[in-house]
C-alpha cells in the first residue's frame, strides 16, 4: 500500500502531499506544498507536537478512568 522511497524523508510518501493529505483513495486533488523549507520543518514540528499532547491526554484519560473509575460528569457529579 504505502512503500517508502529512499530518496524520500521519512514519512514522506510519493503523490500523499503534506501530512499525508492529497490523491489518495479519498481525496482527489493536488497535495499542499510549502516551497520554504522553514515553513514546512515549522509546520511539521507543530503536528508532531499536537500528536504527542493528544497521546499524553489519552494516557492521562486512560489512567483516570482506571483509579476513579469514570472519566465522565459523572466523576463530578452526586450520584442521585
Amino acid at each position: 500500500f504505502w512503500r517508502q522511497d529512499p530518496k524520500r524523508a521519512p514519512g514522506d510518501y510519493e503523490g500523499y502531499g503534506f501530512l499525508g493529505v492529497g490523491k489518495n483513495f479519498i481525496f482527489n486533488f493536488d497535495p499542499i506544498e510549502f516551497k520554504d523549507p522553514e515553513v514546512r520543518k515549522t509546520k511539521l514540528s507543530a503536528e508532531i507536537a499536537n500528536g504527542r499532547l493528544a497521546m499524553v491526554a489519552l494516557m492521562a484519560m486512560l489512567f483516570q478512568n482506571g483509579t476513579v473509575g469514570t472519566t465522565g460528569p459523572a466523576m463530578w457529579l452526586p450520584a442521585a
